[in-house]
């Protein structure tokens, strides 16, 4: 099984992969994303035996898939995929990561089992193999494997102080080579990847947690429980944030030693009990015994000069205990889950500063639109009273136009922020779209005369009946047909509406094609932004964002081409089916 998860504004999402899933900013897609960076169809993911590859869909904004650009890859497991603005992480079996096939895979394999080659090898006087991690991917390689055992087995490094992502590759091989065993060595290394790999696949603090706790296990087999307990930094209180027992549960009813937890946090130092019945440091301390505890074990969780909590681990059976060498393996598994915990919280610190400066941004979009509007409101009242005072009917109706426009106006700005701020589904009818985009020009052809812009439609006869929403999709046609004659009006351009039948792609289409001023890329790559406009007080700048929001609820797509001096053409594609809901 392989799925990928994502940050939605409703919190961590996650999709069980098919054999063709797509992904895009269309609802029509396996993986519907609402994220205007995205192509409707932006990628897809697709199986292929016990692999899977990401291919880019020829989307704008590209596909990149841990920090390269790609238009085909093989995924692995915890690859990072960046869609847009929307960044996903790939997870499958471990047995199906090994097993992908291609140059991506190369290097793949388990470090655990490279590890192990490496020491046997090693013992017996062989050179140490090289080999390359793959590019852009944070997990540890064999080759980093292979230099941190060469030189423990040369004495050149204290494994006391080691970081990076290799550093608990490292520190285990140091625990599992002192203890000679290298099925220990196998099993402590690959299950400290996986806390790696944990720690660096999400931003979800409970995901997080979670995680570590189920590797810990694999870690240290003389634990019955382990919790991470962590500091609230507001209150500054600690509180247990994640537990679990190894027979299931949490194992929280019996409580943890607060002595030994207040201890370690304070000293910043692990701490080790190996017999709580004849340590001396917690011998008035009744928590332990009293808890039943027959040996724990602590590590601070510092992150640069804070302390964010602590890992503590305990075992409730006489005839098991921890070493000196599981304290290394702690201590480096807390420093690696520390940073990643303060990643997460800079994370949601970025999340709630964007989130406030969008607010700022809409609400000065607004302020701007509004006063726009109550200035001409104004003005029509004082042109309104004065005809009214001097008994001028032709002034009273001047006034009057003005408050009736200036209010239709702010009717049509409150409607498209309903709009564009409420999810709906399209109501959906079969449809004539040739007779809709003619009485559509109907509508417009007034201001196009009164422009000297010339308008013509052109029908498809083949053209039959679609499911669309009919007020929908004339409110957007009319959004595009009044920018294209805007664009035309005192520059000679003309202007055409053309409707097609149904394509190889599956869709049918609605072409608005000006040859007025054009736009720059600048103003492309704004296009669709809400409150940008470049009409400036004509405009609101939700016209676009709301037709695109229209379009995309169909399960369709908008194409734009422009070339600057030369004109503009908008393609509206669109399903001839109502949109199936999909289910996240």
């Amino acid at each position: 099984m392989a799925t990928v998860s994502w940050d939605a504004p409703t919190g961590r999402a996650e999709r069980q992969l098919g054999a063709v899933t797509r992904i895009g900013r269309s609802p029509q897609n396996e993986v519907f994303i609402p994220d205007t960076a995205m192509s409707g169809c932006h990628a897809r993911i697709v199986r292929e035996g016990d692999a899977w590859a990401l291919e880019d869909n020829g989307s704008t904004n590209g596909t990149v898939v841990n920090e390269q650009r790609v238009s085909r890859c093989v995924l692995r497991d915890g690859d990072a995929i960046l869609v847009g603005r929307t960044k996903l992480t790939f997870h499958t079996d471990q047995a199906e990561a090994q097993a992908a096939p291609g140059p991506a895979a190369q290097g793949t394999a388990a470090p655990a089992a490279a590890y192990t080659t490496l020491w046997r090898k090693r013992q017996e006087g062989a050179a140490a193999p090289a080999s390359a991690s793959r590019p852009g991917d944070g997990s540890p390689s064999p080759a980093m494997g292979a230099l941190a055992l060469d030189q423990l087995f040369r004495g050149d490094v204290a494994y006391d102080r080691v970081s990076s992502v290799n550093s608990v590759a490292f520190v285990a091989s140091a625990t599992a080579t002192a203890e000679g065993d290298p099925v220990q060595l196998a099993r402590r290394l690959k299950a400290v990847y996986e806390i790696s790999r944990a720690t660096a696949a999400t931003l979800d603090t409970s995901e997080i947690l979670d995680r570590v706790l189920g590797a810990i296990f694999e870690i240290f087999e003389a634990a019955d429980r382990a919790f991470i307990l962590l500091v609230d930094p507001r209150t500054h209180e600690v509180h247990t944030a994640a537990a679990r027992n190894r027979g299931g549960g949490t194992g929280a009813e019996r409580g943890i030693s607060r002595t030994a937890l207040e201890r370690a946090m304070r000293d910043r130092e692990a701490v080790l009990c190996r017999d709580a019945a004849t340590d001396a440091r917690f011998a008035d301390a009744v928590s332990i015994a009293g808890l039943g505890i027959r040996s724990l074990l602590i590590a601070p969780l510092v992150f640069r000069d804070e302390v964010l909590g602590a890992v503590h681990i305990d075992s409730l059976h006489g005839g098991r205990t921890f070493s000196r060498a599981d304290v290394e393996l702690l201590c480096v598994a807390a420093s690696e889950v520390a940073g990643c915990l303060a990643n997460a919280r800079l994370h949601d610190q970025v999340v709630a500063s964007e989130r406030l400066a969008a607010v700022g941004q809409t609400l000065a979009g607004l302020t701007h639109c509004i006063k726009n509007i109550l200035q001409g409101i104004k003005g029509g009242e004082f042109i309104l009273e004065k005809g009214l005072e001097k008994g001028n009917l032709e002034r009273v109706r001047t006034g009057w136009e003005m408050v009736r426009r200036n209010n239709a106006f702010m009717e049509e700005l409150v409607y498209d922020l309903l709009t564009y701020s409420k999810q709906r589904a399209p109501e959906c009818a079969p449809t004539d779209l040739n007779a809709l985009c003619e009485e559509t020009c109907r509508l417009v052809a007034e201001r196009a005369k009164s422009q000297g812009v010339p308008l013509t439609f052109t029908a498809d006869p083949s053209l039959g009946l679609v499911e669309v929403d009919p007020k929908g999709i004339r409110r957007c046609l009319l959004n595009f047909v009044t920018n294209a004659i805007d664009a035309c009006a005192g520059r000679g351009g003309a202007v055409s509406v053309e409707a097609r039948g149904l394509a190889e792609d599956g869709f049918v289409r609605i072409v608005v094609r000006d040859t007025g001023c054009g736009m720059s890329r600048e103003t492309l790559a704004k296009l669709f932004s809400v409150f940008f406009s470049t009409k400036g007080s004509k405009g609101t700048g939700l016209g676009l964002p709301v037709s695109q929001k229209i379009v995309e609820e169909h399960g369709g797509r908008i194409d734009v081409e422009s070339q600057e001096g030369k004109g503009t053409t908008f393609t509206l594609c669109l399903p001839p089916h109502r949109p199936q809901t999909t289910e996240l």
